[in-house]
């Protein structure tokens, strides 16, 4: 029944964007809605619950309202329909990929109960995760304008990528994802001990993501994974609700407090914020660059190579943003793009359905690596930050979002192999010798 309604929902939302990309974005809306509530049962893949829940943010209600309302973004001007509706057709593509890949793929069964919970699936030794996340802690402060100055001030020593990686990102993760572990250590376990480290964790990681300097990547990426594992497969509609709410209501909120109040910049709220205006840029730039040549992966090479410095960067010459027809009309240089468009600009209209059956195809393994009930592990706590990551991979890498995910996978790593060392085989249950043939007649033994 859900596929059924899925592929309809695409056809449907596709046509009423070739009248009008409003009409097609609230198609996008509802459909969203729809496969939100088809997917809210125990068992059902979390990739899928996050991915609509992404799309009904940014890929949805906001376009279609700002497209309504002749929105400028960025001193752009008027984008016109037929751009709107091509961009559009792009998040279509992408949708039908990622449903593509699941074609066939039953449903995965409820995970087991709390009375089937490993009491013993903690961690191995606290103090070992207790202590690396103080040292990562510590980190932070060699650079202390790096992390501890609110964004937007200047600081005196210039900062290249790798220092804000080494210095801010990679140990602010660290921090965020001891906690996590902690956290879960917390919840089974349920002894003094174990809330007064998951307390102090999270004083620690509250510090170290303070909303002023600290970019939300860090924060998605780093306090998201908990939240899927508290909630993603038998609170499923609390968590899209907490997603949703994260994005659309604090992303803003964060925003004014960080960069407006501070700097007298004004900042209209969702779905007219800034932080709304992925399928505006895509549209702006679809309208404006010249049809560039098929970059054969190029393209999404360079966008994902954000994490080197400009003069490393693989393929500059294949980056959109950096056209003359793109930087002559934003008045914004920090702009991103969903990797679906890169993907067009890479392979035509077949890239986003590639890339969305690609990405589809890898989360079906991550989906069965998450289950709340799990040891806690390295690769548990990586397979709960990919899911977390892919909020801020949707909504465009170029934003930042490979050093981000790097760093958390690597935190997670760092996490999750502390969590599991030296811990104890959990007790074989003994079987009981069988009895004797003389036992058995009822003779004494020896």
């Amino acid at each position: 029944m859900r596929t059924l309604v899925i592929w309809s929902g695409i056809v449907c939302a596709a046509l009423c964007g070739l009248i009008d990309p409003v009409w097609g974005y609230g198609v996008v809306f509802v459909l969203a809605l729809v496969q939100l509530s088809m997917l809210g049962t125990a068992g059902d893949s979390v990739f899928l619950l996050i991915h609509y829940t992404v799309v009904l943010v940014y890929f949805s209600l906001a376009p279609a309202m700002q497209i309504a309302a002749d929105v400028d973004f960025w001193e752009v001007g008027i984008v016109g329909p037929a751009a709107h509706t091509q961009a559009l057709m792009l998040v279509l593509l992408y949708m039908a990929g990622v449903e593509a890949a699941r074609l066939g793929l039953p449903a995965q069964p409820a995970g087991p109960g709390p009375a089937h919970r490993a009491r013993g699936a903690g961690v191995a030794h606290p103090f070992l995760l207790l202590g690396c996340l103080e040292v990562a802690f510590a980190v932070l402060f060699v650079h202390f304008d790096m992390n501890f100055v609110a964004r937007g001030v200047l600081s005196e020593e210039e900062s290249t990528p790798i220092q804000y990686i080494v210095y801010s990102t990679l140990p602010k993760l660290v921090v965020l994802m001891c906690f996590v572990a902690l956290a879960i250590h917390a919840l089974r376990q349920r002894t003094l001990w174990a809330w007064c480290s998951a307390g102090l964790a999270f004083a620690l990681a509250a510090f170290a993501a303070n909303p002023v300097n600290t970019a939300r990547q860090v924060i998605l990426i780093g306090l998201l994974p908990l939240l899927i594992h508290a909630l993603g497969r038998r609170h499923r509609w609390t968590l899209a609700a907490v997603i949703f709410g994260a994005i659309a209501g604090l992303g803003p909120v964060l925003n004014l407090i960080s960069r407006d109040a501070m700097w007298g910049a004004q900042l209209a709220s969702y779905p007219f914020s800034q932080d709304f205006d992925a399928m505006f840029v895509v549209a702006g730039i679809l309208e404006r660059a010249p049809s560039p040549d098929l970059g054969y992966g190029r393209y999404l090479l360079s966008a994902f190579s954000f994490v080197l410095p400009r003069e490393l960067k693989m393929f500059p010459e294949f980056d959109p943003l950096g056209w003359p027809a793109v930087l002559g009309n934003f008045s914004q240089r920090n702009l991103s793009l969903p990797p679906f468009t890169t993907a067009y600009f890479d392979f035509g209209l077949a890239g986003p359905a590639l890339l969305g059956f690609a990405v589809s195809a890898g989360f079906r393994v991550v989906d069965k690596a998450v289950d709340p009930q799990r040891t806690l592990t390295a690769g548990y706590l990586c397979a709960l930050v990919l899911l977390a990551a892919y909020v801020p991979f949707l909504r465009g890498p170029i934003l930042g979002w490979g050093p981000f995910a790097v760093s958390g996978l690597i935190a997670a790593f760092v996490a999750g192999s502390l969590a599991s060392w030296f811990r104890r085989p959990a007790a074989r249950p003994t079987r009981p010798t069988p009895p004797t043939r003389s036992a058995r007649a009822g003779l004494p033994t020896a």
